[in-house]
């Protein structure tokens, strides 16, 4: 199991300027020890390639990985081409692997919605591929891809390598050779580490924590639950 934090669970200190994108990637690799970050897109003051190339360069010398970029609303059939195209620029000049992103509301003629986003996460998949980033799609509530299997059937009329499903980890994802195809799954403190453990295996981890002012306490405590899980479901395997 690989963890990785993502900025947007530090949307608050980021937003009030208590907390700089640097010095956030610098805790992330110092104070928590994960093995990768998502960073959101809207956090990067600049998007200039010196710049983005220092972020990288600070993450990659602190030995954590730049895994993705979070960028809402990537597939909505409302975000223009040339948006979508910036942020697959910028994840690319990052050197992430996946960018994260969610599928739109339902609207008032959900069919209608739902065939507009499969045109618009082809062309994303399209464009994703040209510059070798997955893009991954959590459910999410409220949207066309509210729970698993709706994800799984937008994902299944796309019909794209580039485009895959970021489930939780304690949801079912399909056989364990299909769960080891996914870049990644995500999990909450909430969750019983162990089962998390068990069920991730090699799979990166996204933990997502609450919006809160200073998160790091909360980061840190889940964090060693699942790395103590971790362990002890790598013992256990060997026994």
């Amino acid at each position: 199991m690989r963890l990785a934090l993502s900025s947007s669970s530090f949307r608050r200190p980021l937003a009030a300027g208590a907390l700089t994108q640097l010095e956030w990637v610098e805790r992330c690799a110092n104070a928590l020890d994960v093995d990768g970050v998502l960073v959101a897109a809207a956090d990067f003051p600049r998007g200039d390639a010196d710049y983005v190339a220092q972020v990288r360069k600070v993450a990659v010398d602190l030995g954590i990985v730049p895994f993705g970029l979070e960028a809402p609303g990537l597939l909505d059939p409302q975000t223009p081409p040339e948006a979508r195209d910036r942020v697959l620029a910028l994840a690319a000049r990052f050197g992430a692997a996946v960018v994260r992103t969610t599928l739109p509301p339902a609207g008032e003629v959900p069919a209608a919605t739902f065939a507009a986003t499969v045109l618009a996460a082809k062309a994303a998949s399209k464009a994703a591929k040209a510059v070798n980033v997955t893009i991954v799609v959590p459910p999410q509530r409220g949207t066309i891809g509210d729970d698993l299997a709706a994800v799984k059937h937008l994902l299944k009329d796309v019909d794209s390598a580039w485009l895959r499903a970021c489930p939780p980890a304690l949801l079912p994802a399909g056989d364990p050779v299909g769960r080891r195809l996914l870049p990644a799954v995500t999990a909450t403190p909430l969750d019983d580490p162990a089962a998390v453990a068990a069920a991730a295996g090699g799979t990166w981890v996204v933990l997502e924590l609450p919006p809160d002012d200073a998160p790091w306490d909360a980061a840190c405590a889940a964090i060693d639950r699942l790395r103590d899980a971790a362990a002890a479901h790598r013992l256990a395997a060997r026994a």
